[in-house]
């Protein structure tokens, strides 16, 4: 291990009074260079100040690791565009984003869909996806999901996509749940 257990508390410690979680510490011993990355992440995602402002926090503690023949690269940066969405935290944070999704077994649901109302507790999304002509809205259990990654998208969400992020007010009108509207 390069990070102590003293560190690893000074680290998340360092994060948390940002306001931001701490996601992991990756270390990698294997090269004669150590390499040790702090992930991180936040609500309202994280800035390169932040991620600035963290790395110099942390640096004079990162300073103690390795040895006179053994330098420690050290790094802090966020999850990324391209990290999956592995947990609740990630759906509620990718809201309005689009995603692409694979399923695990015996699971259906949009291959590509947008990222809307998040149940935590019963552990299920809202997905809006095209349909046809018309646009779909299905609730998918997470634990259904095999793999999720946001889609980078060059333009803003249309506007009837994001109309179908939440449940209606008034759930007597428009289209209903899994059927093109």
């Amino acid at each position: 291990m390069i990070v102590p257990e003293p560190d690893r508390a000074h680290i998340r410690r360092a994060v948390v009074d940002r306001g931001l979680e701490l996601e992991e510490i990756r270390e990698d011993s294997r090269a004669a260079a150590w390499h040790v990355t702090v992930v991180v992440d936040g609500d309202s995602g994280v800035t390169l100040d932040d991620l600035a402002s963290l790395s110099t926090d942390l640096d004079a503690v990162a300073e103690q690791w390795g040895a006179p023949d053994r330098a420690v690269t050290f790094e802090v940066t966020s999850r990324g565009v391209d990290a999956p969405l592995e947990a609740p935290r990630h759906w509620r944070r990718a809201r309005g984003r689009q995603v692409d999704l694979t399923y695990v077994e015996g699971v259906g649901g949009p291959a590509r869909g947008r990222i809307g109302d998040l149940d935590e507790e019963n552990g299920i999304v809202r997905l809006v996806s095209r349909s046809g002509r018309g646009m779909r809205v299905d609730s998918v259990p997470l634990d259904g999901v095999a793999r999720a990654v946001i889609r980078v998208e060059f333009r803003p969400a249309p506007e009837d996509e994001l109309a179908l992020l939440s449940e209606p007010a008034n759930p007597g009108r428009g289209g209903r749940e899994g059927e093109d509207s």
